[in-house]
């Protein structure tokens, strides 16, 4: 499965799942998606190389400068405590209308976690409907 489901306890912690955490590290980087109602976590070496490439383009470009403050500006060091939870802020919290108490899903990407409150991942799922119902040939991706 590469959705978990937690709850955000009441000083902002969540478990980060238990069968991510040795491939993760003691310290990860949360910062805000490039989709609304997401949180990006990363390695840190992962987000290392997401901040070099971000670096190298143009800062006289205002979609530049507004990437920069989304994906860097926002980001933070989390270090994963004894029992396996992570601290995120009350403002990365607030960017994805999650609360303390509220249930979240982590969903495993494969390059990065993405983090998002547990009613908006299930709205999104009636809204969007079966993939089905999508072309996907277009994608070149053979045996679904």
């Amino acid at each position: 499965m590469a959705r978990y489901t937690h709850t955000v306890d009441a000083k902002g912690r969540v478990f980060v799942p238990a069968r991510l955490r040795d491939s993760l590290g003691a310290s990860l980087v949360v910062t805000l998606s490039i989709d609304d109602g997401y949180l990006s976590l990363y390695t840190p070496e992962q987000f290392s190389h997401i901040r070099e490439q971000i670096s190298q383009l143009s800062g006289t470009d205002p979609a530049v400068r507004r990437l920069k403050r989304a994906i860097i500006g926002e980001a933070m060091v989390c270090s994963m405590d004894g029992q396996g939870r992570i601290s995120i802020s009350d403002e990365l919290w607030s960017h994805v209308a999650v609360s303390r108490g509220d249930e979240i899903c982590f969903i495993d990407m494969f390059d990065k976690l993405e983090i998002c409150s547990r009613s908006f991942y299930e709205k999104q799922q009636e809204e969007q409907g079966s993939l089905a119902e999508v072309d996907l040939t277009r994608f070149n991706v053979t045996g679904l």
